[in-house]
């Protein structure tokens, strides 16, 4: 990590194995909402989750579906591995991500990578 110039940068790597892998891009137009369903109700399975936003402002929000379930602003890429993923709640059935921004669209790709059983 580099915290003493500005724009510092984390650097990691390593694998996994996953037996799903789903990539959602969606464009969610000024003032608008779009739920995009992913049929994942228990968070235990997934083994990493991101979300990458075209708008880094707090005009973005996202929440998953479920008991528990917190709504997030964006104000920098998500990314959450494991149980880190319960942070957004119990269950990805649905994610529902919300544009506040009165004048512009955005543009919102998400990544799961699961287990199956």
């Amino acid at each position: 990590m580099s915290a003493g110039a500005p724009g510092g940068a984390l650097s990691a790597s390593g694998s996994f194995s996953a037996d799903s892998v789903t990539l959602a891009s969606v464009t969610i137009d000024a003032a608008t909402n779009k739920t995009l369903t992913f049929q994942l109700e228990d968070v235990t399975k997934i083994l990493f989750l991101s979300i990458k936003s075209s708008l880094y402002d707090g005009k973005v929000k996202v929440i998953a579906a479920g008991a528990g379930a917190k709504e997030i602003k964006l104000t920098g890429p998500v990314m959450l591995f494991g149980e880190g993923v319960a942070l957004l709640g119990a269950s990805l059935d649905t994610l529902k991500i919300t544009n506040t921004d009165a004048a512009n669209a955005v543009n919102v790709d998400v990544l799961i990578a699961a287990k199956l059983l």
